[in-house]
């Protein structure tokens, strides 16, 4: 166990490393499943409709398990001047490719547009779990209160106002879009403000396993790809939607 876990109890350490292996396994379910069920409603292929899913399902879970090996400072060691550089990489790089692929893949684009948006705004709800970071973590002085704090509630809101968010826009509320727009920014800057708060305050998220696999996948690169999902779908639905009199 990491020196910085010593003064967190057993129980809510397991806890903590149970929830974030189930949250990471959910989301790449989440996603496949998502593209596997909207796939069959689109115009593609029907060899597209069966290869994406299973593309979507490999990279998200490649990414995950190379953020586990990359984390497991116990089980694979990276030389401490090494792991921030490295973790960097396993964070954007993925994340970049997964952007790119969105807008260039002819295939992505009409699974993307076909979602349903509250789909991709629900989806969002598992950042309530960001909730621990203020507790057990700043409460047991392992996380730094600059960090935690607005890491924690800036993750914890963008989670509570997911569902709420997502019924507004399935049940096409007044204004319904532009509180998705405006909610899928804060939940986007409020990932921005994470990486930035854990760098000024050296929250040693990386070298604590497996909390490290909050910014090597599970947090700010997951979470902002699924808002850059969000955004485009809710652009293209808002610009083919139908104008009424």
């Amino acid at each position: 166990m990491h020196p910085a876990l010593l003064s967190l109890p057993s129980c809510l350490y397991r806890t903590t490393a149970f929830v974030i292996f189930a949250l990471a396994i959910f989301m790449v379910a989440a996603h496949t499943g998502i593209a596997a069920l909207v796939a069959q409603r689109t115009s593609l292929s029907a060899k597209a409709k069966t290869i994406v899913p299973f593309v979507v399902a490999g990279f998200l879970a490649s990414w995950l398990g190379i953020a586990i090996l990359v984390g497991d400072g116990a089980n694979f060691p990276i030389a401490p001047e090494a792991r921030q550089g490295i973790s960097g990489l396993v964070a954007i790089i993925p994340l970049l490719i997964a952007i790119i692929a969105l807008f260039a893949s002819k295939n992505l684009r009409a699974i993307n547009t076909a979602t349903p948006s509250a789909w991709l705004i629900a989806i969002q709800t598992y950042r309530v779990a960001g909730i621990m970071f203020i507790y057990p973590f700043v409460t047991y002085g392992i996380l730094p209160a600059g960090f935690g704090y607005p890491a924690g509630i800036g993750d914890a809101i963008t989670g509570i106002f997911a569902p709420i968010v997502a019924v507004m826009v399935a049940r096409n509320r007044p204004n319904a879009v532009k509180w998705a727009i405006a909610w899928n920014l804060f939940g986007t800057l409020d990932l921005i403000d994470a990486t930035a708060t854990a760098l000024a305050f050296q929250a040693p998220v990386l070298g604590i396993y497996p909390i490290a696999l909050v910014p090597l996948f599970l947090g700010p690169p997951l979470g902002i790809l699924t808002h850059v999902l969000s955004l485009r779908n809710l652009a293209v639905t808002r610009r083919t939607a139908p104008v009424t009199t």
